[in-house]
């Protein structure tokens, strides 16, 4: 027990370091990201060590999938991500989704504070208030992060004054933002939550619908990115990102490849005013095909376990920050995606020795007939 709290509170302080990287950018102290990451690396290295025997081969596999696109391309985003979840593994999922939320919650509220104070004043953006964020797109996904882990922690405890709160604040965040990514994500989390409640996750056919749908989502980010990144319709409703999106799949000398590129592509062969919101297409376009590939497997394949063990709360949290990631890049990072950590856990089911159990029947089978 004593040896399970030492773990929760460097686990803590694993999401801490995490998310206040990410607001660093906010709060003024972006030069302090490296000295961010540097400590929380450190500290997943003594989890990670002192947990050493939970690892399977697929872990350090993935690892070194990991390992060599970040020597090929020099961008450290996925190896970095992946090393914070392998350590993240060994600490209760709970414990850091709560405290998730806890240190979300209080940044937001002194942001806010300041934000009324003057000291990041409000920039409006053809009306719409940014909260002194510089992007009301982002003061929504900072909410939203408070939100969906909130929403995790009461899933089931049924409290209909809980609802009620989720309900307000999506409604206040969205009169004030009117960001219509965050306000559809919502209302579709919603949705996803009254039909988890009511389909019978043994059934086959739930499984492949639920597991499949990070492979869903790539599929229809990349027909909008070419097929239809011309059409007019499609355009106006999604504010033109697939557009943006065919300017770097399709770009004549840096597109998709297999291993990516720097972490600064998009200021070195683009300008900020060529954004890549979308997490599909940004992840894939800059860690490469290889390692989007195996992140995406490994996304299905913890979908497919959960559904297993029926766990309907971290299936949502997956799934929800899969329907944001369609219009924003908040797939690969932690401080934005806490659901990655569950990946670890499920690949953790797969074993070498099962693939060779299947192989063998199937031969078998073969012989047999």
């Amino acid at each position: 027990m004593i040896k399970d709290k030492w773990k929760n509170r460097i686990g803590v302080t694993v999401i801490f370091l995490a998310i206040m990287k990410y607001y660093g950018v906010f709060f003024g102290f972006s030069n302090l990201s490296k000295y961010f990451m540097l400590i929380s690396l450190l500290l997943a290295t003594v989890l990670v060590i002192t947990n050493i025997k939970r690892y399977t081969l697929v872990h350090y596999g993935i690892f070194a999938i990991f390992a060599v696109q970040f020597l090929l391309s020099k961008n450290i985003t996925a190896i970095y991500t992946y090393y914070l979840c392998l350590a993240l593994y060994n600490v209760d999922f709970k414990i850091i989704v709560k405290w998730f939320m806890i240190i979300n919650a209080i940044l937001f509220s002194i942001y806010l504070c300041m934000n009324l104070v003057g000291i990041h004043p409000t920039e409006y953006l053809e009306g719409r208030n940014d909260f002194g964020f510089g992007n009301p797109n982002t003061a929504f996904i900072s909410m939203f992060l408070v939100w969906i882990s909130y929403f995790y922690s009461i899933y089931n405890k049924k409290n209909k004054l809980d609802y009620v709160l989720l309900f307000l604040f999506v409604f206040l965040m969205y009169t004030q933002t009117t960001t219509r990514t965050g306000l559809l994500t919502a209302i579709m989390t919603i949705i996803a939550f009254f039909i988890l409640e009511k389909v019978n996750l043994e059934k086959k056919w739930v499984k492949v619908f639920i597991s499949g749908f990070p492979i869903f989502m790539t599929t229809l980010s990349l027909v909008f990115a070419t097929v239809l990144s011309n059409n007019y319709f499609i355009n106006k409703i999604l504010s033109h990102r697939p557009l943006y999106w065919h300017s770097y799949v399709m770009h004549p000398s840096k597109g998709i490849n297999l291993f990516g590129y720097p972490s600064n592509i998009r200021d070195i062969l683009f300008t900020q005013r060529m954004p890549l919101d979308s997490g599909y297409i940004w992840t894939l376009y800059s860690s490469g095909l290889v390692v989007y590939t195996v992140l995406i497997l490994m996304m299905t394949y913890t979908l497919y376990r959960l559904c297993v063990e029926k766990k309907r709360a971290e299936i949502l949290l997956i799934v929800s920050l899969l329907i944001y990631c369609f219009a924003e890049s908040i797939m690969l990072d932690l401080a934005t995606n806490v659901g990655l950590i569950l990946i670890v856990s499920g690949v953790s089911n797969l074993r070498f020795k099962r693939f060779k159990k299947t192989a063998d029947n199937i031969k078998l089978k073969k012989v047999g007939s």
